[in-house]
């Protein structure tokens, strides 16, 4: 039996993976390619760029267009000049076809910068370029939709913004609002109205209360002297009588007499 080196081996199955993986891309069976492509950087780690661009043709035309783009870009900072090229020639017919137009423009410039033989990547410029001046409207159209988007955007964030400041307004006045300084002092003034009519009142009713007592007694007066006279009394004993009932009567007006409602300034006489 002959001894086969396991090295040996391992680079017969890589070259086969990479026959794969051409032949699939040159047959223009790109689902396979892809996968063919993607086996080589995982099974093996191969990393060429040649390879690398045919994975990302292999996208484009398969229709995964992020992928292809996210690939192309990749190869963008390429020491390899004109796979950069290549390589921005095709990012630019991507977005020119999700109408990026200006985006697309400046792809085709980036790659005749690059590579400026790229005969492929000029008349894509000049055709686009061209067709931009041709149709200003239908670039306006695609603006428009773009800012219509934004006010759509702008509309619901205002919408949001408005029914958060209703809920605010809503809690605020439903679960009880915050008292200010003046809402206070507003409740303390018409605290002391209400004390202060509260004792007026009571005061008047004091001074109705004494007043018909007074009244009272001098209807006992006129009612006592009366009877003095029906008890054949001296005029002297009659006279000492009404001098003590005077004087009891003195007594009780002064204890009585209305109390002033408020404390007098200093300096001035409790009138």
């Amino acid at each position: 039996m002959l001894f086969i080196p396991s090295s040996w081996l391992l680079i017969s199955k890589k070259n086969k993976a990479i026959k794969a993986a051409a032949e699939s891309y040159a047959t223009a069976n790109y689902e396979k390619s892809v996968a063919d492509h993607l086996l080589l950087t995982s099974d093996f780690d191969i990393n060429d760029p040649g390879l690398t661009y045919n994975l990302g043709l292999s996208y484009q035309y398969n229709g995964q267009k992020e992928e292809a783009q996210r690939t192309f870009m990749s190869l963008i900072t390429s020491s390899n000049k004109q796979l950069a090229s290549f390589a921005y020639n095709h990012n630019g017919i991507l977005l020119a076809q999700d109408q990026a137009y200006e985006e697309a423009l400046n792809a085709f410039k980036y790659a005749l910068i690059n590579d400026s033989k790229n005969e492929a990547a000029r008349y894509n410029y000049e055709l686009l370029a061209r067709w931009m001046e041709e149709n200003p409207d239908q670039q306006d159209q695609n603006q428009e939709g773009e800012d219509d988007e934004n006010k759509d955007d702008q509309k619901d964030q205002d919408q949001e913004q408005q029914e958060q400041d209703k809920n605010d307004e809503n809690k605020k006045d439903g679960e009880g609002d915050e008292e200010t300084d003046d809402d206070e002092a507003s409740k303390s003034e018409q605290k002391e109205d209400k004390d202060g009519q509260k004792s007026q009142e009571e005061s008047e009713n004091k001074e109705s209360e004494l007043e018909s007592d007074l009244s009272d007694r001098e209807k006992a007066m006129e009612q006592l002297k009366e009877r003095l006279k029906e008890m054949n009394l001296t005029p002297e004993q009659a006279a000492q009588i009404l001098d003590a009932m005077n004087a009891a009567e003195l007594r009780f007006i002064q204890q009585n007499r209305k109390k002033p409602t408020k404390r007098p300034d200093r300096g001035l006489p409790d009138w």
